[in-house]
């Protein structure tokens, strides 16, 4: 297995992986997103790469249907390897995952910008997106608005790149062909600076390189007879 790596993990490293998952990822969309959206920001950031490319809100197609679109084939994908037995693209998606949402949420605490296609500084949401549970309701918000350093969508299908390389060449160069279409979609749109998609290349990076360096040392040891 490349990079050092396990092909199977046990069920301890799986529940580790997947309840830290959870845990982080309702952090983000029940906590983090809602507060973004409902504090004051410090305004628009000047960005020269929006000067070359048009604003065109009909890009919207690929940075959020057809993104939505490929997080669910990857998905199955991932999972259908680890139902054959391949478990190290899936865990190390869900792993790397970790540590970059923790590192994004850092970030979008502490740089309020507003984003680009806003046409007011002013907080664009005015009390937390709930969602009910029948017998109770929870702050769940999936899509903010002012979440922009760094850009979650680009980081995502980096990372996605990374960890795929058990997966047959011309997957993997459709991966690549979407995420350049998705990041300038993600600038006509204007729903993410340049800045933010930049930093998010040295982030999915290291997020990658911390899951691989624990899931090396999670490896299963061979037993001695």
């Amino acid at each position: 297995m490349r990079a050092g790596l396990a092909l199977r993990y046990s069920w301890k490293v799986w529940t580790g992986v997947w309840v830290a998952f959870l845990i982080i990822h309702y952090l983000l969309f029940g906590i983090v997103h809602n507060y973004v959206d409902m504090r004051p920001t410090i305004g628009y950031s000047p960005d020269p790469v929006m000067k070359i490319i048009p604003f065109d809100p009909h890009w919207s197609i690929i940075s959020i249907n057809l993104y939505i679109i490929m997080i669910a084939i990857t998905t199955i994908v991932m999972l259908t390897q680890a139902v054959r037995g391949v478990h190290t693209p899936l865990l190390r998606i869900g792993l790397a995952l970790c540590f970059h949402t923790t590192m994004r949420m850092f970030t979008l605490l502490m740089i309020p910008l507003t984003r680009p296609n806003l046409a007011s500084t002013a907080p664009p949401l005015k009390a937390p997106e709930m969602l009910n549970l029948g017998f109770t309701s929870i702050p769940w918000r999936v899509f903010a608005l002012n979440d922009l350093v760094y850009s979650g969508h680009t980081s995502l299908f980096l990372m996605v790149l990374f960890v795929t390389g058990t997966w047959p060449k011309i997957w993997r160069w459709a991966v690549g062909v979407f995420l350049v279409a998705m990041v300038y979609a993600l600038l006509a749109t204007r729903d993410h600076y340049s800045i933010d998609i930049l930093l998010a290349i040295p982030c999915a990076y290291f997020s990658v390189g911390m899951a691989t360096a624990i899931l090396r040392r999670l490896k299963p040891r061979p037993r001695l007879v």
